[in-house]
């Protein structure tokens, strides 16, 4: 089931992390990193540090609904671009640092994914003043 508030996208990234962790796989620093971002996300909101609370909930967890949904067909083995891939994979060899692994996540989620849940959340919110 996809995630629908910032607490659901908080306990999918607790659960890529300890999986990580078990697994002694490098996809948990992004994971890691992207909790911490989360989490800021959460408190602005709650301090009402955003103009729209409501939607900036709604583009977190859009947003962050598409790495889920890329590392979850990654793991399937199903269809998933391609700068996911290349994040993915690099996350099963120990060659890059970790600063590295970190950059490749965040340019496939920010430059990739961000643009596609800011238009997508944009255009729900004009179909809501219609």
């Amino acid at each position: 089931m996809a995630p629908n508030t910032i607490d659901d996208i908080l306990t999918e990234l607790d659960q890529i992390i300890l999986h990580a962790r078990n697994e002694q796989s490098r996809l948990g620093y992004f994971a890691t990193l992207y909790r911490n971002v989360t989490i800021k996300v959460k408190e602005g909101i709650a301090n009402g540090f955003f103009e729209d609370g409501a939607r900036m909930e709604k583009l977190d967890v859009t947003f962050a609904g598409r790495y889920l949904a890329a590392l979850e067909s990654y793991r399937a083995q199903q269809n998933t671009s391609h700068c996911w891939i290349a994040t993915f994979e690099t996350a099963n060899k120990w060659s890059p640092i970790i600063l590295q692994q970190l950059l490749i996540g965040m340019n496939a989620h920010i430059n990739f994914d961000l643009g596609i849940a800011a238009q997508a959340v944009a255009r729900r919110a004009a179909s809501w003043r219609h």
